[in-house]
């Protein structure tokens, strides 16, 4: 390149620095700087002063009122302004080319000329969870129908962008959680002759943890390994107990739900019963009855990989089952745990006294007096198991 060329460039070079200073120059100039002393004046008098210095119509309106003391010294015109309407809680909007102040409050009859509206679309949760959550002082500024998912919001401009900023951080994808729940009795017979530890996962030689709570089996040598969880060992346990008849298992469901939301699951039967008055057998009503085991859980998944659990099992079963509308046995536990996923908790501490009082007989001749004990046998039966209630979160 020739010494012209170079010249030329460095030419060109300087006339764009000085055009960018120039543009930049022009922007600062658009927004005048506010320079003045004020000892508790008042508020609407400060505003007046302003405006005069620099040509800017500020209209206040019937709000504004106060005393404010402050030294400025080349501050653009909206900063200034923002200083002196901070501790009054007053708001100001440009319109055209003036500026409005006063009391951003949805009581005040000038708050549509404060505010710019604008309407939010949720993609992952309802506008109650984001009014639920808003703070107080911004709550006012937010609208909306609490199962809908459109929000409407009306504030100052400072104040909008702080709540769209803050919706965008609320209206984020709820994580899911499994619930894998194992509601089963076991005979306290059992219990007792395998030992507190009869349902205990221990390891062995060449195991290991892992942090979703999966294990590995392996011989010496790795020569052979096998993959395994704890919740597949207990429900292997269990399995051989109940085919022995010493436990069994009511239910064995997986529910996913929401971060935050509550599940509801019933398995068993519905009986509908037809019982007569005891004063008058010709009167009868009918009764709906459930019986089986049914489950309410909520799920909140908080920091670490853990999650909260708010569960509460119920076990139900007709005590005679050839006479279902005598007693009905319920048992249920409302408890509050926190595990990590996929770590396996056990509540305990049920007890169900099974009893029950057969009578056998022959017909006619075992209601016969005295001669009946000959044609009828009672049978009473009672046992006592424990009910157990396994569950493991485990987070999506």
């Amino acid at each position: 390149m020739g010494k012209h060329s170079r010249y030329l460039a460095l030419c060109v070079g300087l006339v764009l620095v000085m055009l960018a200073g120039t543009a930049f120059a022009g922007a600062v100039s658009d927004e005048p700087l506010v320079t003045i002393m004020l000892f508790d004046t008042d508020l609407k008098e400060a505003l007046s002063e302003i405006s005069l210095q620099t040509g800017v119509s500020i209209i206040a309106d019937q709000t504004v009122s106060g005393q404010v003391t402050v030294d400025l010294m080349d501050v653009p015109l909206e900063k200034a302004l923002r200083m002196i309407l901070f501790t009054g809680g007053f708001s100001f909007r440009k319109v055209d080319d003036f500026y409005f102040v006063g009391l951003p409050d949805p009581r005040n009859s000038t708050f549509g000329a404060l505010v710019e509206t604008e309407v939010v679309e949720l993609r992952h949760v309802q506008a109650q969870e984001i009014l639920d959550q808003m703070p107080a002082f911004l709550a006012t500024y937010v609208k909306g129908l609490a199962a809908g998912n459109l929000l409407t919001v009306s504030a100052p401009p400072l104040e909008l962008q702080r709540v769209l900023k803050l919706i965008e951080q609320l209206d984020t994808p709820r994580k899911t959680v499994e619930i894998k729940v194992l509601v089963t009795e076991v005979s306290n017979k059992a219990i007792q002759e395998l030992g507190n530890d009869s349902l205990e996962f221990t390891a062995a030689y060449g195991e290991s943890f892992n942090k979703n709570w999966t294990t590995t089996l392996g011989f010496a040598g790795n020569l052979l390994s096998l993959d395994t969880t704890m919740w597949g060992h207990l429900v292997t346990k269990l399995k051989l107990l109940e085919g022995e008849q010493e436990a069994k298992i009511h239910a064995d469901p997986r529910i996913i739900v929401a971060d935050g939301k509550t599940a509801e699951l019933f398995i068993g039967d519905r009986q509908i019963l037809w019982l007569k008055s005891d004063s008058d057998e010709t009167t009868s009503r009918t009764e709906r009855i459930d019986v089986g085991v049914a489950l309410k859980v909520t799920p909140t998944v908080v920091a670490g990989n853990e999650v909260i659990l708010n569960i509460a099992p119920e076990v139900s079963h007709f005590v005679d089952d050839a006479r279902p509308d005598i007693v009905v046995k319920r048992n249920a536990v409302t408890s509050t745990i926190r595990l990590a996923s996929g770590q396996t908790a056990v509540l305990a501490g049920m007890t169900m006294d099974d009893y029950a009082n057969l009578s056998k007989k022959v017909p006619i001749l075992g209601d016969i007096p005295l001669l009946r004990w000959l044609f009828r046998s009672d049978v009473k039966r009672q046992s006592d198991r424990e009910v157990l209630v396994f569950v493991t979160p485990v987070i999506q």
